[in-house]
């Protein structure tokens, strides 16, 4: 069972793990400039730590629940746990989407370790971005787990497109190939890289589910998430100039993403 104490190290330790990106993309703008710059390299590695800090949140949950007191701790604030899922093969042998990436197995693997009773993704609510302009990310639309599960199936499948690419060095570019999971690690990439804007907009998604998710827990288990949650500034449209890591950053594109209330 999830203890309070054990579940508050773990959102510190995801705060943590999600100044990553954001230091990626604060990065990535410090200097307004135009055309191909070496800072372009930053993108698909801005997903990648996204993608990590959500991974690792799981793993953490699952540590949190099943590590005994003697070795908890010993790997940094929450220690690591193991999120070992076996991948599913499709019949030809092609794989189907990493189910830690799967909100309905994320479900049911999360009730089975005593992590929460009911399903992690009741809670999801996101503005989702399907476009990007630059830096800035659009085609913003408002979507509710509940109501639209399809909606975030794709942006998780685009999280871990790009967090696979980067991690192998070989950006995907076909669109149609990707949403059908056949990855075979043969690079057919038109670029090196992905768009700034691109990068934080998956950047956001992973943000607000992380954010979700531990409203949810704390809720399910009868907790307060205040102290918990990720801080309500990295949400903003702006950064409040008083912030002493991301003053006045303005990481998408100007407008503010959602925190569940």
């Amino acid at each position: 069972m999830l203890t309070e104490e054990r579940f508050k190290a773990v959102c510190a330790e995801t705060a943590w793990h999600v100044k990553k990106p954001l230091d990626l993309i604060f990065i990535h703008a410090e200097k307004e400039v135009r055309g191909r710059q070496p800072r372009a390299t930053l993108n698909p590695f801005t997903v990648l730590a996204a993608a990590a800090a959500w991974e690792r949140f799981l793993s953490d949950l699952a540590g949190a629940v099943k590590y005994p007191d003697h070795t908890w701790g010993e790997t940094g604030k929450s220690g690591l746990g193991r999120f070992q899922i076996p991948k599913k093969k499709r019949d030809d042998g092609k794989g189907l989407i990493s189910l830690p990436w799967e909100p309905a197995h994320l479900n049911s693997y999360l009730r089975r370790q005593g992590v929460l009773g009911g399903d992690l993704s009741d809670g999801w609510a996101a503005w989702l971005s399907s476009s990007w302009v630059g830096s800035s990310p659009k085609g913003w639309s408002f979507a509710e787990y509940a109501n639209d599960p399809d909606a975030f199936h794709i942006v998780l499948k685009e999280a871990q497109r790009i967090r696979n690419g980067a991690a192998h060095l070989a950006l995907p570019q076909d669109v149609d190939g990707a949403q059908k999971s056949d990855y075979t690690w043969t690079n057919n990439a038109e670029s090196v890289t992905i768009q700034n804007g691109h990068a934080r907009g998956v950047t956001a998604v992973i943000l607000q589910l992380l954010d979700a998710s531990i409203v949810t827990i704390a809720r399910d288990h009868g907790w307060s998430a205040n102290g918990y949650r990720l801080p309500a500034a990295w949400f903003q449209a702006a950064v409040p100039a008083t912030d002493s890591r991301y003053p006045e950053a303005e990481f998408w594109g100007g407008g503010a993403l959602h925190r569940v209330v």
